[in-house]
């Protein structure tokens, strides 16, 4: 059997607790309510993901175009030796995200989140949110594969990457990275920042014949010490 070779370490993150999550946002303001930041809560969150992350030199960090992931994603960045920009995506926009939203553009991005940089192959003066009307998971699932693809082709040679994104959107790449239909019986809990990591090998090196291991999933290590009641609640 060959030797596994590892082409990419993906650690998958949800973002911190954000106002809409809390209730403190009027759903009727659907701009705010569908792109808010973190609460003081979901930023200590996002700080205690940095700090027991630091210890893992990332080769890259990518986040949705939105304000709760670019503000978990920016301390993760914050507090790493190499990857201290964040590059914003739009393929890790959240699922259903409707058109009234519009659209978003990077200076928007950067003047909240100046950490922040455009992807590599992303038009920067496009727009940094997708937005979809149907009410299935189609397109969502078509865009993780999109999203997997994209992580495949720019990342060959065992790099370590975290993308923060979103819980419905991180559910969906997890069905669709480990080849499992999104209209099965059962769901995958994703709390805030809970941290979800797979490793791909390269084709045919994989251990025991596969080559996508789920390593961990929903890992909320970081913030027992903290928030000792999170490892009681799902979601």
């Amino acid at each position: 059997m060959s030797e596994p070779i590892t082409e990419l370490e993906l650690y998958l993150v949800r973002h911190g607790e954000s106002r809409s999550n809390a209730g403190q946002l009027d759903p009727s303001d659907f701009r705010a309510f569908e792109d808010p930041f973190l609460t003081e809560k979901g930023l200590r969150q996002a700080q205690l993901l940095g700090d027991f992350y630091s210890g893992l030199e990332l080769d890259c960090l990518l986040a949705s175009g939105q304000n709760r992931a670019l503000q978990t994603a920016g301390e993760v960045a914050s507090r790493q030796s190499r990857a201290r920009a964040v590059e914003a995506h739009p393929l890790f926009t959240e699922g259903r995200l409707a058109s009234k939203f519009g659209e978003k553009h990077f200076d928007e991005i950067a003047a909240a989140h100046p950490y922040a940089v455009p992807a590599q192959g992303v038009d920067p003066t496009g727009n940094f949110v997708v937005t979809q009307d149907e009410p299935d998971d189609a397109p969502t699932v078509l865009r993780a594969e999109k999203a997997l693809a994209y992580l495949h082709e720019r990342f060959r040679s065992g790099e370590k990457v975290m993308v923060v994104a979103h819980a419905m959107f991180n559910t969906v790449l997890l069905f669709t990275a480990l080849g499992l239909s999104t209209d099965g019986v059962f769901d995958f809990a994703i709390a805030n920042t809970g941290v979800t990591k797979l490793v791909f090998y390269q084709k045919g090196t994989g251990l025991w014949g596969c080559d996508t291991h789920l390593i961990y999933h929903n890992c909320l290590a970081h913030l027992t010490g903290e928030f000792p009641d999170v490892v009681f609640t799902a979601r």
